[in-house]
């Protein structure tokens, strides 16, 4: 399908992909509400923090950004990147495989590619670059070169594709991470998500490993806990609201989860995480 100059390329930037070449840290910002992001660094030093964890920043890297996560960097000149911003609406379209690096809590945000990974996910970079910028937009292209993108990360990511590309088994994984994306807020037990596979617990919990490397209740307990952080250091919600919203009955249910998990309470976690960010912006 080929799109009108004007009407296309509004469609297309605006509404499903867009790309941008980075030449400073005060281009690099995260993404807005329903977009994800890919930010090939290809060349640059410095720290990237992410809910008060630093991750180190170097070349030939790939920075997985997803709404909803606060982001700063604080980066050494020279900078050099590309950035890749995929709607919502885009990725769904995806196959299933294909979506599962823009996982909320399944993958490390920063991957360290090695050379010749690099430069072919630089070459469909570049390409859709050029594409964006034709008079006339295949916009089947450019979803075609985000799809072969993905594929290039997630099978460097797997190491080798073998039964994890198309078996049940990882039809089983992604339908429960779909499942708990839907049910975390009320349903936080394996029990639950196995009855609704029709699996039993235990076949999950091997699955998962499989997969993950990660237990069903692992990931059941990432997902309550990325939602804590989202709400505490995006909304001004109170601590009570916040434990009901992701479905704690009460306070200190809530409150001792959160501290299992981070060694905070959620008070402390808010009062750090306000700190840092004032910290950064004063740097």
């Amino acid at each position: 399908m080929k799109i009108a100059p004007d009407s296309g390329k509004n469609l297309l930037a605006n509404s499903f992909v867009s790309f941008k070449e980075i030449s400073n840290e005060a281009e690099l910002t995260a993404p807005k509400e329903n977009y994800f992001t890919l930010l090939f660094v290809e060349k640059a030093t410095g720290v990237l923090t992410i809910e008060l964890t630093d991750y180190q920043v170097g070349p030939r890297q790939v920075h997985i950004l997803i709404p909803g996560k606060p982001y700063h960097w604080k980066l050494d000149a020279p900078v050099k990147g590309y950035r890749l911003t995929i709607s919502k609406d885009m990725l769904q379209m995806f196959p299933p495989f294909f979506q599962f690096i823009f996982s909320q809590y399944d993958q490390p945000p920063v991957l360290d590619l090695d050379m010749p990974t690099f430069k072919k996910v630089l070459v469909e970079c570049l390409a859709i670059k050029e594409e964006l910028s034709a008079a006339n937009i295949s916009l089947e292209l450019v979803n075609a070169r985000c799809l072969l993108i993905t594929l290039i990360i997630s099978l460097w990511k797997s190491g080798e594709c073998g039964d994890m590309l198309m078996g049940s088994a990882y039809s089983i994984a992604h339908a429960f991470k779909t499942l708990v994306d839907e049910n975390f807020r009320k349903h936080k037990t394996v029990s639950f998500y196995a009855a609704r596979l029709c699996i039993t617990p235990n076949y999950l919990g091997i699955i998962c490993r499989k997969s993950f490397n990660k237990s069903a209740l692992e990931i059941i307990q990432e997902r309550v806990l990325h939602e804590a952080k989202q709400l505490l250091h995006s909304t001004r919600k109170s601590i009570k609201e916040i434990a009901f919203d992701i479905g704690f009955p009460k306070l200190t249910y809530f409150s001792y989860f959160f501290k299992s998990k981070t060694s905070l309470t959620p008070v402390a976690y808010r009062k750090l995480f306000e700190r840092s960010v004032k910290l950064s912006v004063e740097k």
